[in-house]
């Protein structure tokens, strides 16, 4: 019953950071969709897109959005994982590739080198060895192999949680921007078609065929960056998903061979 409570009592805390993380992102996207809008009057449209994408990014990222620009920056210019268990599972599986000579044949199957019954693999010292190093001392056999396992998927998952969440955030503002592109073509053309009459001329339409062709040039261009932004965290995702399906070999290898862990100093 107390167990249950503690359950309970957890889940309503989560929905209600949930429930907090929302309205951050709501006000933070209004109050910056609302200098966007003086920027439009102000005829300055760059600006004026640039920060509308910054309201919806706010209003889908609430309070992560200093994690996500600072993610998007170091995996868009570096190519390194932002995420520490990340980068200690890419390190052990690199470790574990070189130690263990593994290598895909012809038919896209991993393939090791011999390797000794009680051989000791030498593996750099981070949280996800050392908690391997753990399981493959106290548990052997199947109990073993399924202990790390567990360890393994439990870093891949949260590490591809994160980046799904990032992914997903960058993409929806892709989607849309080129939307808010459009609503700035048709004000332009409502200006244009309003100013139409038996005295107009070409130079008093230009201003509004401007505001049109800016806006759409302006949004495409929005859209394009922040699509290339989630295709990198989509390509993490999918080094992620190699070093795991490597690691979870590794360790299915280290188990049936009776390895021992050592960490480098």
């Amino acid at each position: 019953m107390a167990k249950t409570s503690q359950n309970v009592a957890s889940h309503s805390a989560g929905s209600g950071e949930a429930a907090g993380a929302g309205a951050l992102g709501l006000l933070s996207a209004a109050a910056v969709f609302a200098i966007a809008i003086v920027f439009f009057v102000a005829e300055s449209y760059f600006l004026a897109m640039l920060l509308v994408s910054f309201a919806l990014l706010a209003y889908v990222a609430g309070g992560e959005l200093p994690e996500l620009v600072r993610s998007a920056l170091t995996v868009f210019f570096s190519g390194r994982h932002r995420i520490v268990k990340a980068v200690h599972l890419q390190d052990t599986a690199n470790a574990l590739r070189t130690q263990l000579y593994m290598k895909r044949d012809d038919d896209g199957y991993i393939k090791t080198g011999p390797i000794d019954t009680g051989a000791k693999i030498k593996l750099p010292d981070n949280p996800l060895v050392r908690e391997l190093q753990a399981v493959l001392r106290h548990k052997k056999g199947e109990e073993s192999q399924e202990y790390t396992e567990y360890v393994a998927h439990h870093y891949y998952v949260d590490c591809r949680e994160r980046y799904d969440h990032f992914h997903a955030h960058l993409e929806f503002v892709a989607n849309v921007m080129p939307l808010f592109g459009l609503i700035g073509t048709v004000i332009g053309l409502i200006g244009m078609f309003d100013r139409l009459g038996s005295n107009t001329s070409v130079e008093n339409l230009a201003p509004e065929l401007a505001i049109s062709l800016q806006c759409t040039l302006f949004g495409a261009i929005l859209a394009s960056v922040y699509l290339s932004a989630a295709s990198r965290f989509e390509q993490r995702i999918k080094a992620l998903e190699y070093d795991y399906e490597i690691l979870v070999h590794a360790l299915d290898v280290l188990v049936r061979h009776n390895a021992h862990i050592e960490v480098q100093a």
